[in-house]
């Protein structure tokens, strides 16, 4: 047997060594069996391309996984009963009844039988199991209990939910606090004030013996550790007021308030002619104000008026003061008084309207005839001033330079720095040297040299 074995590979290697190089055309038939066969060997090796056994076994197991969820879907839908906890279920007692099974949490005979309740608010029950039932036991019969194989069955309905879903999605800051453990205490904070005009200087306390630490934020930017904090408010504005107190080192509690402070008017007028020549000679009173609603004027002869723009008459000639009070829509007040209105005297004080200061550094305000030829201090023209007082504000009400020596005028810094082109406020009181008084108001144009 082996050498018939052995002799037929032989056969064949002659034959293979003959023929490679010859081409065999099947006949049609003979064509057909082999190409069946070669798909049958393609059909049991796994080729991507192609569709074989790999890919018809994959199917199958995906139709069995198919079916047999859906069998398990069909037995769970045919064993449901109804749910008693449904709050589409009309009935509001029910029986359910266990035979020749063994309830979980409930002994006794395989015919059991227990008592439900449905809750109206919730339609949701609560069960308990008591044993040796008696009739005359109060909490048997206020609860409806059922006695089932010498167990009573009680049920009671739950309680309405008291979760609030809408607050799972919390934006505001005190809810966020409360997570965080940290209480929100409303009205803890003492303000002497709530509201007013600026400057507004408040005082504020609380309550804070049962912390270690506490820190107050203004608003503005400025904070305290002090127990009772006395705050300036120099700008207009709203401000929230924040008290924080800590106990070991962690937030524990907060309170704030709102603290209101309304900007004041600015008082400015002139009076035309400057110089009237007899009693019947008719005022005229131009009001250059600003952030005024009211306005009340003393014409320093008795006589009051509260138009805006007012004309007057003064039946004696005479040297009058002329006072002015412009008041805004909160309440905020600002007075110019201009004394002896009319006087003839030759003193004088007068200032430009717009400098240019030197972008080389700040001179200290010192000025001369060089610096008056490049116009680089802003400075009076003054004659007989005895007493002098000069202050430039910004335009937010923010004091930038005060001199009491009218030699010395502003150079346009601030703290070292150059000051932004732009107009800003000046006024200036004083004495001339006749001890007559003066008081006056006005704005200037810083300008930055390009013109």
């Amino acid at each position: 047997m082996v050498k018939n074995r052995k002799e037929d590979r032989m056969l064949r290697e002659l034959f293979r060594e003959k023929l490679k190089n010859s081409e065999v055309i099947p006949s049609e038939e003979g064509g057909r069996v082999l190409f069946r066969r070669l798909a049958r060997k393609e059909f049991f090796h796994f080729i991507p391309g192609k569709f074989n056994i790999w890919y018809a076994g994959g199917i199958v197991v995906l139709a069995a996984t198919i079916a047999l969820a859906v069998i398990s879907t069909s037995d769970r839908e045919a064993t449901k009963y109804t749910d008693p906890f449904s709050p589409d279920t009309d009935r509001t007692e029910t029986t359910i009844s266990n035979k020749d099974t063994d309830s979980p949490g409930i002994t006794g005979g395989s015919s059991e039988e227990y008592h439900t309740e449905q809750s109206e608010e919730t339609g949701r029950y609560i069960f308990e199991i008591k044993d040796d039932p008696s009739e005359s036991n109060e909490e048997y019969n206020n609860n409806k209990g059922h006695s089932a194989g010498g167990k009573t069955v009680l049920s009671r309905p739950l309680p309405a939910e008291t979760i609030d879903y809408e607050s799972l999605f919390i934006d505001d800051v005190n809810e966020r606090n409360q997570l965080r453990g940290v209480r929100n205490i409303n009205n803890a904070i003492f303000a002497s004030a709530t509201e007013g005009c600026s400057p507004l200087k408040v005082l504020f306390g609380a309550d804070t013996s049962s912390y270690e630490k506490i820190i107050w934020s203004f608003g503005d930017g400025g904070s305290s550790e002090e127990a009772n904090p006395e705050w300036i408010f120099d700008n207009p504005g709203e401000y929230e007021v924040t008290l924080n107190m800590y106990h070991q080192g962690e937030l524990k509690a907060e309170s704030s308030c709102k603290i209101s402070v309304y900007p004041r008017p600015v008082t400015r007028f002139e009076i035309l002619p400057d110089d009237p020549v007899s009693p019947d000679d008719e005022l005229v009173f131009q009001n250059y104000s600003t952030g005024a609603d009211k306005y009340r004027w003393f014409f320093g002869d008795g006589e009051v008026s509260d138009f805006v723009e007012p004309q007057h008459k003064y039946s004696v000639q005479g040297n009058y003061s002329i006072t002015l009070v412009a008041v805004s829509e909160h309440g905020c007040t600002d007075t110019l008084t201009i004394e002896n209105a009319f006087s003839l005297s030759n003193y004088i004080i007068e200032f430009p309207n717009a400098f240019i200061p030197n972008p080389d550094g700040p001179s200290n305000g010192w000025y001369s005839a060089k610096s008056d030829e490049t116009a680089s201090v802003f400075h009076p023209f003054a004659k007989g001033v005895s007493d002098y007082q000069l202050r430039i504000f910004s335009k937010n009400g923010v004091l930038l330079f005060e001199s009491n020596d009218v030699n010395i005028g502003w150079d346009g810094y601030y703290n070292g720095r150059l000051c932004e082109p732009g107009v800003y406020i000046w006024k200036v009181r004083g004495n001339f040297i006749n001890r007559e008084p003066f008081i006056k108001m006005g704005d200037v144009t810083l300008l930055n040299g390009i013109l």
